[in-house]
């Protein structure tokens, strides 16, 4: 697989270009599996996680001062919630210094939220990904055969996708879209920012990753400047270049795919200042550094391998 790091979007699908494809509630054996934990801030998605706050991505900056648990999250109405500016000394949140993660107080209370993964065996594990990017644009083919999808511009709806965490090290879980692979394949693209990944434990989904960043940029040749780039989720980059600027590196096509991949920023390395911050109760049954070269779902180049 290829290295780097890019600003995400919304849950793109390998077998799907529908903009109605998984908009609704998850159900059979994705159901309750994180969905519901979701809701709307501004133009990105963040995660309750105790009674007064909810998780998100910091690269996006503040997006306005309310949280909204959504009817189509809840499967009833629209439940807003305002944001205390107030909170950490007024600055209004906090970051967890050397991740991309950002922890936010609400006024009110939540009616419930997600339990926190703080385990290290997220590698191998299926995972359920939520994200507002739009779906998927214009076929990218090298020698006539498809290689993967254009990204086109976030549309704003939330969507639900699986996978399995290809890696869990250092702050991040990485993601590879294949062409074999989970049963909703799925990865990211501009506007899933701040979503969320949940994998199960214990017969319980917990919330084990932020949407931080996807590979990118690509382009069909390596002449800087003459606007040809474009970011694409790839179940094979092989054939294309990768990088940005004047620096464009090609990638071998053989016979094995070379997928790209999503990165979210990994909770379980941040759990224990996450529970500092908002008082995390544990579940009662129910649920480092950046990388330097990055397109953070709001943009990714990754190195060969």
């Amino acid at each position: 697989m290829l290295m780097g790091i890019g600003d995400a979007a919304a849950v793109l699908f390998y077998d799907s270009g529908d903009s109605s494809h998984n908009t609704t509630a998850p159900t059979g054996i994705y159901e309750d599996a994180g969905w519901q934990y979701q809701g709307q801030y501004g133009s990105y998605l963040g995660t309750m996680i105790a009674p007064q706050y909810f998780i998100t991505a910091q690269h996006f900056g503040t997006q306005g001062g309310s949280f909204v648990h959504s009817g189509v999250f809840n499967g009833g109405a629209n439940m807003s919630y305002t944001i205390d500016t107030a909170a950490n000394g007024g600055i209004g949140y906090w970051d967890i210094a050397g991740t991309d993660l950002r922890v936010l107080r609400i006024q009110e209370y939540f009616p419930y939220y997600a339990p926190l993964y703080t385990g290290s065996s997220e590698a191998g594990k299926t995972l359920l990904v939520t994200g507002r990017g739009g779906v998927r644009g214009d076929d990218v083919m090298v020698s006539s055969v498809l290689h993967g999808w254009k990204h086109t511009g976030s549309d704003g709806v939330s969507r639900w996708g699986t996978n399995v965490v290809a890696s869990a090290a250092g702050g991040y879980l990485t993601v590879d879209f294949d062409a074999a692979g989970s049963d909703h394949e799925a990865t990211l693209s501009v506007g899933d920012s701040g979503g969320a990944v949940f994998i199960e434990d214990g017969g319980l989904w917990k919330l084990a990753g932020i949407n931080y960043g996807i590979d990118g940029m690509f382009d069909t040749n390596n002449t800087p400047g003459d606007g040809s780039e474009f970011q694409a989720a790839l179940f094979d980059a092989g054939g294309l270049y990768y990088g940005g600027g004047s620096s464009w590196t090609l990638v071998q096509d053989r016979p094995q795919d070379n997928p790209t991949s999503f990165y979210a920023s990994r909770i379980s390395s941040s759990a224990a200042t996450i529970s500092s911050i908002a008082s995390v109760p544990e579940p009662a049954g129910g649920l480092l550094l950046m990388c330097a070269a990055c397109i953070c779902l709001t943009r990714r180049a990754r190195r060969g391998e």
